[in-house]
């Protein structure tokens, strides 16, 4: 399975992202280039000592790489997906960094089929019934504090409301909000 220059483009998180991984996406650069399935990976020499480690699975799409970047997919994993693009990589066998990668992607497939395989956990009712019931309290708590708030306020006379800042009016947003009614907070 191969994605076409523009599907992979549409993946990148960015504009400068996806400039940064046409600029990778140069053969040359590549080292340790292969395929196994719809699985593709290379290195490319980084800014460290040793080149930086990228996989790909093309059905996902996913990717990893060793590069330090917080982007994702980042512009080495990008560029490694258009050099596919733009000629199939050739079938090999997977050096052990990517078997893993592999292998840890399908034991958490398969964690998480079996997770949603187990019937769920029985409701325990007389928690939930607390639970509802404290936040109940918080609201309640919280709304009987805004109506004291409100009153002195009032009290005050709302002139005086004209010239308070920000802040005074974002402590008591603030309260509501620790008191579980955001809603009330706008």
């Amino acid at each position: 399975m191969s994605l076409t220059t523009a599907q992979i483009l549409d993946l990148a998180p960015d504009a400068a992202s996806r400039k940064a991984g046409q600029d990778q996406a140069k053969p040359p650069k590549w080292s340790s280039l292969g395929r196994a399935g719809s699985v593709i990976w290379g290195e490319i020499k980084g800014s460290g000592a040793s080149p930086y480690r990228t996989v790909a699975d093309l059905a996902g799409p996913v990717s990893k790489c060793t590069c330090p970047s917080r982007k994702f997919p980042c512009k080495h994993a990008l560029g490694l997906m258009l050099v596919d693009a733009a000629a199939p990589l050739a079938e090999a066998d997977p050096p052990d960094w990517v078997a893993a990668w592999t292998k840890g992607r399908e034991s958490r497939a398969a964690a998480a089929e079996t997770r949603a395989a187990e019937p769920a956990k029985p409701v325990d009712e007389k928690a939930q019934a607390k639970r509802r019931q404290a936040r109940e309290d918080k609201v309640a708590a919280a709304l009987d504090e805004l109506d004291l708030w409100l009153r002195d306020l009032m009290r005050r006379g709302l002139a005086a409301a004209r010239t308070e800042p920000y802040a005074f009016w974002d402590r008591m947003a603030g309260r509501l909000v620790d008191g579980q009614a955001p809603g009330h907070a706008v």
